[in-house]
């Protein structure tokens, strides 16, 4: 193994938000067979393992113990004839775009694919997704066009159960390779034995459990169709939705909540808007972005103190005001 274990590296250069102190101990592991040496090996605790950083907040003191910079990169086809027998089925989302003509129009992109024939592909869990969805595309292989620009890796993808549209990435999934940290050993799964829920998954609520690489069943479809569909979603991605972020700050309320209260499913993004009135409003350098009330931005010097107290405050004012609880979307690590 070629990579060497560090101490006290800043960790805010790894992450989307550019916000957070130091892990003790730092490595990064550049193949599927280094993350598994490495998770076999060290006697370091607790281990966190970053992909690429987005979806998370990390304290301003950082990471106790050893920080893993996944950085495996390896993708094949599994099957070369395709599989007709594949039933797609959706998660169903709780988005809804209330304001399309200002924000998002996923509704003018969707189209099925559901009935076309499958390949299943092996992905390492350190595949950036938006290299992953152009590699596929390359190949002939379609339906994660609909998860363009979202900065994440294939892991983190998994783990939070990621949306893009209407659909979840936990609907193209056969079965996911892990290593359990409490037993030292690799186990699979197989995605249809597993509870799959909009923005949660079985490896959030099992964090021993680090994704090592998942196999997918993916379309043969209509890829200059899907090239397009990807880059039309991605120019209306870039009008509302800030790089300087982590991603979105909160999960859409269930349609049970927003029924109750207003009588239709609304995003967090809207309520934040519209309801608070809270659009541009910050905390030291942590911002509600004036793109879109759902993506909360660093200004250039903000803390992860600020970035929580900023999530906290809207927590607040939505619970004082319509009695539920905003559920942050981003992983928080380290002591806050």
């Amino acid at each position: 193994m070629d990579t060497k274990i560090q101490q006290n590296i800043p960790l805010a250069q790894y992450t989307t938000l550019k916000i957070g102190g130091p892990a003790d101990y730092f490595i990064e592991a550049n193949s599927t067979d280094e993350l598994i040496e490495i998770l076999s090996s060290t006697d370091i605790k607790p281990i966190t393992v970053l992909g690429n950083g987005s979806n998370v907040l990390i304290s301003d003191s950082g990471i106790r113990g050893l920080v893993i910079k996944n950085n495996s990169k390896d993708i094949k086809i599994l099957t070369n004839t395709p599989n007709t027998s594949i039933k797609f089925t959706k998660t169903y989302t709780q988005r809804q775009e209330n304001e399309p003509d200002k924000y998002l129009d996923f509704s003018k992109i969707d189209y099925d694919e559901s009935a076309l024939p499958t390949s299943k592909v092996e992905i390492s869990s350190g595949y950036p997704l938006p290299q992953v969805i152009n590699w596929c595309l390359d190949h002939g292989l379609t339906g994660l066009q609909w998860f363009a620009y979202i900065p994440g890796t294939i892991a983190g993808a998994i783990v939070h159960n990621i949306h893009g549209g209407s659909y979840h990435i936990a609907d193209y999934l056969e079965s996911i390779k892990c290593f359990d940290l409490n037993t030292k050993q690799k186990k699979t799964y197989n995605k249809s034995d597993l509870n799959w829920q909009y923005e949660q998954s079985f490896f959030l609520q099992n964090p021993n459990l680090i994704v090592i690489s998942a196999i997918l069943n993916l379309f043969h479809g209509d890829t200059t169709k899907a090239k397009s569909v990807k880059d039309a979603w991605i120019a209306q991605k870039i009008k509302v939705q800030p790089m300087n972020s982590p991603g979105s700050a909160f999960q859409n309320p269930s349609l049970d909540i927003c029924q109750k209260i207003w009588g239709e499913q609304k995003s967090a993004g809207w309520i934040i808007d519209h309801e608070l009135n809270l659009k541009g409003f910050s905390i030291g350098d942590a911002q509600i972005s004036l793109q879109h009330s759902n993506f909360f931005v660093n200004n250039g010097h903000a803390t992860a103190t600020d970035y929580k107290k900023l999530i906290e405050y809207v927590q607040d004012k939505v619970k004082t005001k319509f009695g539920f609880d905003l559920i942050p979307e981003i992983k928080f690590l380290g002591k806050f």
